[in-house]
């Protein structure tokens, strides 16, 4: 067993393909097989379930694959101290991000931290908060950004931004009172279910008194803000990203009826039992200078 093994079973397992861990390992799909099959060997259990499709880590490879990680953290770490002043950080930082943060500030940390560090490498994965959360647990992100605390008893947050929420609608309803004359013909136009923001939105509008609530769910920002303006329903979003990025659009912004639901701090989650690489370090480092000190 060797950190060579440890890094081709890594890359199956994150990227749950053989194709694209022999890519990054510069060998062949044959190679990783044969290596990974080697752990399994001396190890004494599956690791991976093989499909025609994909490749899936089985329970028992989850928990193997936080400890190559922090295994090869260690010897990055060690190797980084040895050379100190040599080199700088590098490697492949994997984070997630909903959607409407994705638009609103990740071009701003991107932008920051490869100025900073232009050795590191930058992965970005834009998902809902409930999906997030499963992948930073599975060890497939090293992070993420998602909406409101999260209480996990695995997972550590740390808050960055704390965003002022609206009703988001069409145009051709001017007012409050005009939309909410067409309330029974609209849809609530949300990601799925996971979503922080939808979720907020259905307590808002049950909070109201709406007792029937229709979903139109699309998996892309843009999707959702196309949808809206055309009339079909409305959705919930930070204020400040309408403002930025959709002004121009035919769109008209409400705030919340219930002061309760309007706002929500986005968070920045990582599991906590989770040693930090130089390259995460560094990551970290740079979005708390950007937003750890925002309210």
């Amino acid at each position: 067993m060797n950190i060579n093994d440890l890094k081709l079973f890594v890359s199956t397992a994150e990227y749950e393909s053989i194709t694209k861990a022999a890519a990054l390992g510069n060998t062949v799909q044959s190679n990783v097989s044969a290596r990974i099959k080697y752990l399994e060997e001396q190890l004494g259990t599956k690791l991976l379930h093989r499909t025609t499709r994909r490749v899936q880590a089985t329970d028992a490879g989850l928990k193997f694959l936080k400890i190559a990680k922090e295994t090869i953290t260690a010897i990055e770490d060690f190797k980084a101290a040895v050379h100190m002043g040599d080199t700088q950080p590098q490697g492949l930082i994997k984070i997630g991000c909903i959607h409407s943060t994705a638009a609103l500030r990740a071009p701003g940390i991107l932008q920051r931290f490869t100025a900073e560090h232009p050795d590191i490498d930058f992965k970005l994965k834009t998902a809902t908060t409930g999906d997030l959360i499963k992948e930073v647990l599975a060890f497939k992100l090293d992070g993420a950004f998602v909406a409101g605390e999260v209480d996990h008893p695995d997972l550590t947050f740390q808050p960055i931004v704390m965003e002022e929420l609206c009703l988001v609608a069409s145009s051709i309803y001017p007012s409050l009172e005009r939309l909410q004359m067409h309330a029974k013909r609209l849809k609530l136009v949300v990601f799925s279910k996971g979503c922080a923001y939808r979720e907020l939105l259905q307590e808002t509008l049950k909070d109201a008194g709406t007792k029937q609530i229709k979903f139109v769910e699309i998996d892309t920002l843009d999707g959702i803000i196309n949808t809206v303006e055309s009339g079909i329903g409305l959705t919930l979003l930070p204020i400040e990203l309408i403002k930025n990025h959709y002004a121009y659009r035919n769109l008209v912004t409400f705030p919340l009826p219930n002061k309760r639901f309007a706002k929500c701090m986005t968070v920045f989650i990582r599991r906590k039992d989770y040693p930090m690489s130089d390259s995460y370090r560094c990551f970290f480092e740079s979005i708390m200078k950007g937003y750890g000190t925002q309210s």
